[in-house]
């Protein structure tokens, strides 16, 4: 994000129109965010595990909304401006068993959710969509119905390039959130389509050498599953 971008997205929260801005009415209380049989926040300002984790499946079914009401569908059709200045979503969408440092109220990976998420048919389905999508923010594309899985450069990488691949300050938040997509692909079971990301990520080594920051974590999130 240039410093324009950044001073206007500044002037859009002090105007109260951030594009993270929950749905939930002003007057409900956070608490009840997650549904009276879905438990409460915890001492810590997390959703206890147990509550949520229903919450989290309902939610990756398409059947249900996560903590700022938003639906599976809402965050797949939002653009890709949108997914790049919200930093609320991708914890619902590439859950794992790891806390987020920055989404307080992100739910978690337990076994029971990991369990689901690898034997639900209309999830595993949904977990394609996601990475479909989240593929194409990133200026990527998946290649090779009925062969060998192919993560490639889509058409419009350029146009994702400045906000994806370029480094900033020694890093790139996306890559923080790449991260998190090969951690969650293991556990659900996607071997295939995270070994496929893991090779396109080698692969852009040579044109940006600033990802060698970040590919410790990827090859180490990469051998998750």
């Amino acid at each position: 994000m240039c410093l324009e971008q950044a001073l206007g997205l500044l002037s859009r929260l002090s105007m109260g129109s951030c594009p993270c801005r929950s749905k939930r009415p002003a007057d409900r209380p956070v608490e009840m965010q997650f549904g009276p049989s879905a438990g409460s926040l915890s001492s810590h300002g997390r959703p206890d595990a147990l509550g949520t984790a229903e919450i989290l499946i309902k939610f990756l079914k398409g059947q249900g909304t996560d903590s700022e009401e938003r639906t599976l569908e809402d965050i797949l059709k939002s653009n890709d401006d949108w997914m790049e200045a919200c930093h609320n979503y991708v914890q619902w969408i590439f859950p794992t068993d790891e806390a987020s440092m920055f989404n307080r109220a992100a739910p978690m990976m337990t076994p029971h959710v990991q369990k689901v998420c690898r034997e639900d048919r209309e999830i595993q389905a949904n977990f394609d969509l996601i990475l479909k999508r989240f593929l194409s923010f990133l200026g990527l594309e998946m290649k090779g119905d009925g062969g060998e899985l192919r993560i490639v450069r889509a058409d419009h990488f350029s146009s994702r390039e400045r906000d994806c691949w370029l480094s900033f300050f020694g890093g790139n938040h996306n890559w923080l959130r790449i991260s998190r997509v090969l951690h969650c692909l293991g556990m659900i079971g996607k071997k295939a389509e995270q070994q496929a990301l893991m090779k396109c990520l080698e692969g852009m080594k040579a044109d940006y050498p600033e990802v060698m920051s970040a590919m410790p974590h990827w090859r180490r999130r990469a051998e998750v599953g």
